[in-house]
Parts: C-alpha cells; structure tokens; sequence
C-alpha cells in the first residue's frame, strides 16, 4: 500500500532545525489565543528560527502566532488547532522542527512526500494605504449595566490602491470614579477585538496589562494590542470592535475609549511597507454600579384583532385559543419579571363557570411559562401568574413579548364574549429588590365564542370615487369588500349575511353615512357548508345627497349580522379592523 507523509517530516534530517534546549527556553505551560508573556516571546522566537513566524516578536499571542502554530503543529504531524498544549509542548522541548525542505531533497522510496509551507494572508497590489475612522456602530453610552462583551470602540479601515494588513492598534482608555483617574483594570479584565462576530484577539487584562504615560497631564492608560493580521481586500472596507469584560463595581466608573498617540494604528500594504494613523475621536461610556433595573410595560407591536371561536360540545370546548399579547421593555439594567396579573372581563352575566375560562396560559414567545386555573367568579375575575420559580429575564434596553391564552370548557355558554387584560406586573432587580406596576390595563379584544361560529379573514377591500358627465363630476364613493367565511361547528346561512357599512370622514373620525347590505355569494349557495372556505362580497354606493362635504373618507365594515342555521341572529362588532379600506378624495 503507498503511504503519504508530509516532505516537511522527512526533511527533518536533511534542513536545518533548531530546537527549544538550544534556545534555552523549556515550553511548560500551555500558551492560546489572547495571551502575552515570555513564554510568547520565546515561543514566537523558536516558530521564527524554524522558519513559520516572519515578523518580530511581540509578547502577544495573535491571530498571527496562532497561524504559525498551526503550520508547525501540521509539519510536524500534530493536529492544526492553533493551541500549544502537551503534545505541541513536547515537540517543542524535545524534538527537532523542520523549516522548508532544502532544495534537492529526495522523498524516501514508497512514500508520496506534499510539501507543508507556512502560510500567512497574501496581499494583493502596489503601494496603497488605509482610510481609517472611527465607525458609529459604536455609539456612547451612558448607562452601561452589563459586564461581558461589552462593546466601547470601533474603527472602521477601507483599502486603498491595494490589500492591507491591520496589525496593531494602541488601545486609550481612561476610567475615573468621581473625577479621579485610576488603572483601567480596576474595572477592566478583559479586552477583545472583533471582526463581526469572529474573535481576533482576547487579552486577559490585570494591573500591569495597560503602560502609563506620565509625559501628559492627565497621564494616559494605554494597551497595545499588536500581531491582529486582519486583511482588509482592497477598496473593501472592514469594521473592527473592541469589547470589555468589567470587575464588580461598587460605584459608578466613567470609561473614555480611543487611540493611543499618532502612531496608534499600524497597517501594512501590499509592497510591505507599513503605514501609521491617528484617531481623535473616542467613545465615553459610564459603567453603572449593579443593582438597578427600570421596566415598562405595553401592548405589543402585533395587534390582536377580534376573533370567533368554536366551542366544542362533545370535546375540549375551545383549547389555548388567543386572547391577547404584552411586551416589557427593560429600560435600564437586567429585570426578572416574577409576577403578572391578569383580569377576565366577559360581556356574559358572572353566574357560573360556563361564562369563564376554566385555564389562562402565559407564553413567553412560543414557550409555556406558567398555567393557573380561574376559580372566581368575580366581576371581572383575575388570576396571577407567579414567575418566582422560573428564570424570565428581560435584558437591558431589550423587549420581550408575552401572549395569554384560555382555555374554554364544553359547556361555555353560546353567545360568551372574553376579553383578557394585564393589569399589574413585578419585576426583580439586580440587587435583589422588587418593584411592581400597578394601574395597568393592556386589553385584548373580545372575543366571541359559540358552538357553530364564522371565521372572516380578508380577501380584499377598496373604496371608489364614481364620476359621471361630461366633466367627470363626482356622484358618489362605492365601497367593496370581499372576505373569506369558514363556517365552523356547523353551516351559516347566506341569505342573513349582511354587513354595516360605514363611510367615515378620515380627519374628523366623524360617520358621514351608513348602509346595511346583504352579501353576495356563489349561486345556488344556501349555506356555508361547515369547513369549507367561500368567498362573500359586500357592496355599498354613497352618493353625494349622503357625503356632507368635500374631504378625506375611508369605508369601514361597524357590523356583521349571521345567522347559524337553526340558530338566532348574531350581531358582531368587532375584529373586522383590518378591511377598512385605502382613504380617497371626494
């Protein structure tokens, strides 16, 4: 069978080789992306001397180093990851490292020998240079109350006349408590710099990371973060962000973000020469002391419209049917919602439980959070949901929408309607106090419920001004809807399907006319057969003797009149918002 090896293991005997005891430097602690010492140093000095690592050593183990890990890891027969654990630390101290192959090297008989250079990013272009700015995806801050990852600079490079390499950037930062300046790593432990979401360096910080310059008054606190090797494609531009880990505070810290001196950024070009910019601008934040949270509460975005419901006789009745929704909104700080109270209002008399859900659900997005069952009979009835037990967070300056949904038993009384609403809701703060908000009334429609119900949904609606004559003179707006009915529980009777119309004046909210029309379906069609979607058109035509004046008007359905068959009338008044039509001139 034909083997295959790396020519760069072969040529381990035949190319110059140094190892670890010739440098006088024994490997014993495993070295990974982000960290800096002399063990870097000499780790970058040994990768140098094999020939992987081509440009000076910094202290700092980057995306750079890390590349020319993974290519000696490969030449000699170890696993590319780019850490220097035990198997990579043993090769080190022990064992010789093949460079290049020599010229003229021959593979041994019976092996297929691939040659294994180190690489790093390829530059394409002449001479060429970056524009560099700070980018605004990073804004200040004056309220931060987290403590990972948080963003607090960013700088924006742009390669002109050729590919570029961004590889160092000298980090400003000054953090003072009350005006006093102090170490940044009082508050800081840890900087990252990103490009998107790819992780480029991650700096452990402590008390001597960050070099004082006492030459200013005040002095700067700076770090140099060097070794980035980003390659900015040319005439592409490429955003990179540093980010804080924070230390436990036990007062507020005011942090100033930017670059250090006027050689604070260094770029490569595509010929190799390198290229130095200063930025003026900088990023302030203000780091909060834990503890505080600030929440409100609101309906939601998505409006919840009106809606039929089929109460099954011989099942479950009506299950988890929607109600209504809410949003909270953690304005400062992280809250934990442990409470939510909410209160049943129906149209039907408070007697027995057949007016009432038998169960109310609180979903978190599409998740179950809690379930309580309604045992008062009350007008209106509440139940409270308690969160206490579950972990329901809210984070800063984040919004997070609930939805409430019912359960309705078998023997809910034809013709109920239920609206429920959020009226109180607490929340937990950092620090471990609450605080509830009281007087809240984030209502839901109602919602009509029966055993033989029909659902509507649009299918369209439009408003017309008719002109008649010569000169085109306005008579009148025509109003046209056309709305799917599904007939559920049983059949609807189509000659009692009628629709109010009104025409409303846009402006003023004022009814200038109204008109009842029956519905106009598919011929021969005497029922809604149950399950079966048909379509219903209704039309109404307001001439000028009904539109009191010039203006802006929209048609709008105020009523729905059907008819089960071999049931009574029902008049429905709601969730029929979204078929008023476009508003036009008349």
């Amino acid at each position: 069978m034909k083997k295959s090896i790396s020519a760069a293991i072969f040529a381990l005997a035949l190319t110059v080789s140094v190892t670890a005891s010739a440098q006088g430097f024994m490997f014993n602690k495993s070295l990974q992306l982000g960290m800096r010492g002399a063990d870097v140093t000499a780790l970058q000095n040994y990768l140098a001397d094999a020939g992987f690592f081509n440009v000076a050593a910094t202290g700092y183990f980057g995306s750079v180093t890390k590349r020319a890990v993974v290519a000696f890891q490969l030449a000699n027969n170890l696993p590319g990851t780019g850490f220097v654990g035990v198997l990579t630390r043993g090769v080190l101290n022990s064992s010789p490292v093949a460079t290049t192959p020599t010229p003229g090297a021959t593979c041994p008989t019976g092996f297929t020998c691939t040659a294994t250079t180190p690489t790093s990013p390829t530059l394409v272009g002449s001479e060429g240079f970056a524009e560099v700015r700070v980018s605004p995806v990073v804004t200040n801050n004056p309220n931060v109350q987290t403590n990972i990852d948080v963003p607090v600079y960013a700088v924006e490079f742009k390669a002109k006349q050729s590919d570029i390499l961004v590889e160092r950037i000298n980090l400003l930062v000054a953090v003072t408590q009350a005006g006093s300046l102090e170490n940044p790593a009082t508050l800081v432990n840890k900087v990252t710099i990103k490009d998107g979401s790819t992780v480029i360096a991650s700096v452990p910080v402590n008390s001597s990371s960050f070099s004082k310059d006492t030459s200013v008054t005040p002095n700067q606190y700076y770090l140099q973060i060097a070794g980035l090797g980003v390659k900015v494609s040319k005439d592409t531009l490429k955003t990179l962000t540093v980010t804080f880990d924070t230390n436990s505070i036990d007062s507020d810290r005011v942090v100033t973000v930017g670059v250090y001196g006027q050689s604070g950024i260094r770029t490569v070009d595509g010929r190799g020469i390198s290229s130095y910019n200063a930025l003026s601008d900088t990023r302030v934040h203000t780091f909060k002391k834990p503890g505080t949270s600030q929440s409100s509460v609101r309906s939601d975005a998505v409006t919840v419209y009106s809606m039929n419901y089929r109460v099954s006789r011989t099942g479950n009745g009506a299950e988890k049917v929607l109600t209504s929704t809410f949003a909270v909104k953690s304005e400062t700080g992280r809250s934990k919602i442990t409470a939510v109270k909410v209160s049943i209002a129906t149209t039907s008399t408070y007697t027995n439980s057949s007016t009432l859900p038998s169960n109310v659900y609180l979903y978190d997005g599409s998740t179950l959070i809690d379930a309580r069952s309604v045992t008062s009979l009350a007008s209106p009835a509440t139940v409270t949901f308690d969160l206490n037990n579950y972990s329901v967070y809210v984070e800063q300056d984040t919004t997070k929408t609930f939805t409430i949904r019912a359960d309705f038993p078998s023997n809910t009384a034809t013709g109920t309607t239920v609206s429920t609403a959020v009226t109180e809701v607490t929340y937990e703060k950092p620090n471990g106090s609450s605080e509830t908000q009281t007087g809240l009334n984030i209502a839901g429609p109602y919602h009509y419920l029966a055993p033989v119900v029909p659902q509507f949904g649009k299918v369209s609606s439009s408003a017309t001004v008719i002109k008649n004559g010569a000169n085109a003179q306005p008579t009148g707006i025509e109003a046209k809807f056309v709305a799917t009915v599904t007939a559920q529980g049983g059949p609807i009777n189509t000659g009692t399907l009628q629709a109010v119309i009104q025409l409303v004046n846009v402006n003023s909210g004022a009814v200038a006319s109204t008109s009842t029309t029956t519905a106009v379906v598919e011929s021969g069609l005497a029922t809604f057969p149950e399950g079966a979607v048909k379509n219903a058109e209704f039309t109404a035509f307001f001439g000028t003797t009904s539109i009191p004046s010039t203006g802006v008007y929209k048609a709008v359905i105020a009523k729905v009149l059907w008819t089960p068959t071999g049931g009574s009338q029902v008049a429905q008044t709601q969730g029929f918002e979204l078929m008023d039509t476009a508003s036009v001139t008349y």
